[in-house]
């Protein structure tokens, strides 16, 4: 949601940014021709397409060109173009605003999609680390469920043993929703009853009424890892990630038990 608002503010800030520019300029337009310009916009349409992406950079592209053809070339203040070398000019700027603007978009997506990868693997660190851990079985589960809460697209989740008493939770709310009814498919945490469609994980977020997933090592089940979506998409590297750290989470649930029934 806060990806989309700050998306949404430059769409807007991003021409008006280049509107304001091109009145800056106003004073210098004199002393040079209007194609020298051209670098402060191209550079203005790179920032915007850094940090607002792919539409808000054409949109200030676009502008730019608008913003350089009225303000800062003969005749001013009028949308038209009286010297061929403007019309170059003009038209330069056009073009390698939209290239800027498509470069720079792409790479803030790349950097968006390693900052998710490394958010998961600091998950499967943290569910690994675990199985290793002195700390007591809460402890150990609280800490992987609030890596899950940065890695995923949650509002909550919970640990429960077989008789679904809550071992470790996280939420937003004051407390840990009732137990949800739907159940998981281990593989790609998708429900039961959509398996085998042609539905692509990532167009699915986790359901915002909950939905669980057995906690099982072979054939004996030690718990249930209950999640909440909080309506953004789940896309298909979350759910094989959270696919291993359920079985990493049997696994300690398993060794838990084994150490309970030792020590009777």
């Amino acid at each position: 949601m806060q990806q989309k608002t700050e998306s949404m503010f430059f769409l807007g800030a991003g021409p008006l940014a280049a509107i304001l520019l091109g009145m800056a300029l106003v004073p210098l337009r004199g002393f040079t021709s209007a194609s020298n310009f051209t670098f402060v916009f191209i550079v203005l349409t790179i920032l915007i397409a850094e940090y607002g992406g792919h539409r808000a950079a054409v949109a200030t592209a676009l502008s730019s060109a608008a913003s350089l053809d009225f303000f800062l070339t003969q005749p001013y203040l009028r949308l038209t173009i009286a010297d061929k070398h403007d019309i170059i000019a003009f038209l330069g700027l056009g073009l390698c605003g939209l290239v800027a603007a498509t470069l720079g978009s792409q790479r803030g997506e790349r950097v968006a999609q390693i900052s998710s990868a490394r958010r998961q693997l600091d998950l499967l660190h943290a569910a690994i680390t675990g199985l290793e851990s002195s700390d007591q079985l809460q402890s150990r589960l609280g800490k992987i469920l609030d890596a899950a809460r940065v890695a995923c697209p949650l509002a909550a989740a919970a640990v429960r043993d077989e008789r679904d008493s809550v071992l470790a939770a996280f939420e937003q709310g004051e407390a840990v929703p009732r137990v949800p009814v739907q159940v998981l498919s281990p593989r790609w945490l998708l429900p039961r009853q959509i398996q085998g469609s042609d539905l692509s994980p990532r167009d699915l977020p986790f359901p915002k009424e909950g939905a669980r997933l057995a906690l099982a090592v072979g054939s004996r089940q030690f718990g249930w890892l209950d999640l909440w979506g909080d309506g953004r998409p789940a896309d298909a590297e979350t759910r094989r990630t959270l696919s291993d750290v359920a079985i990493l989470l049997a696994l300690q649930l398993a060794e838990a038990e084994k150490h309970m029934s030792t020590r009777v």
